[in-house]
């Protein structure tokens, strides 16, 4: 056995699982400002012109990302 395998932790063996206060609970999704799991998603359409944004939004410091639509 390699000897850096024996003082490996337990959890290093895990797959990485997701905060509780994830949305995501099959993704690992979260802030990269802060870290935060707390997202929320938001669609906003835009009737004049037909298109629809999606956005993801930190929940605890505001940070705002614009998900790309296909």
């Amino acid at each position: 056995m390699n000897g850096a395998r024996w003082f490996q932790r337990r959890e290093d063996y895990q797959p990485p699982a997701t905060h509780a206060d994830s949305p995501f609970r099959r993704f690992v999704v979260r802030c990269l400002k802060c870290e935060s799991f707390k997202l929320r998603v938001i669609a906003q359409r835009d009737e004049d012109s037909g298109q629809t944004k999606v956005f993801l939004r930190c929940s605890k410091c505001g940070e705002r990302e614009v998900l790309p639509l296909c």
